[in-house]
């Protein structure tokens, strides 16, 4: 590969992960190449990547994007997975994916501008999702009404309550009026 293949190479890999919202760097040292290419086609059924790539490209296009931190975990066999748009939904389909892949390890990844270790790759996954996040957003955007609208309805309703207890009283006090006559 010469330099102008390896240049347009590195410009496409970091346009693809700029436009990932989770990167994760992987080790997949033991795995069987079978394993690995199942792997990639479940990811990108998922609307995710897996790319292998030398470690100076991978490491000279986080440099060019500002993905800071990730080339220090540049070392040895690395797979990186480049997420869709959802960064939680997808952290969440590679946990699933990794379960019954033991080879495939962790190393770090890249999640909402930061750079997180192993064990906090895996956190992202347990973070609600984006349509979680937004009907938490509307739930609480409509309590305040609802409560308003229930303090405002509080007056009327406590003085038909009143009214009624007053009614059953008067009613209570005739029925005890014509049995005593």
């Amino acid at each position: 590969m010469n330099r102008a293949e390896k240049a347009e190479l590195v410009s496409q890999f970091g346009a693809r992960a700029s436009g990932s919202a989770f990167v994760v760097l992987t080790e997949f040292r033991g795995t069987k190449v079978s394993d690995i290419n199942q792997f990639r086609r479940d990811l990108e059924k998922n609307g995710m990547g897996f790319r292998v790539l030398k470690n100076t490209l991978a490491r000279r296009a986080f440099t060019d994007i500002g993905f800071a931190g990730l080339e220090r975990h540049l070392k040895g066999m690395t797979g990186v997975v480049l997420s869709g748009p959802d960064g939680i939904a997808s952290a969440k389909v590679l946990r699933d994916l990794l379960k019954p892949l033991q080879t495939v390890q962790v190393r770090a990844g890249y999640f909402d501008g930061g750079l997180l270790e192993a064990d906090a790759v895996k956190i992202v996954a347990d973070l609600p999702g984006r349509e979680e996040l937004l009907s938490m957003l509307l739930a609480t955007i409509q309590e305040g009404p609802r409560q308003l609208v229930s303090v405002i309805a509080a007056p009327a309703r406590d003085l038909v309550q009143i009214l009624k207890n007053y009614e059953d009283k008067l009613a209570l006090a005739e029925a005890d009026q014509a049995a005593a006559s």
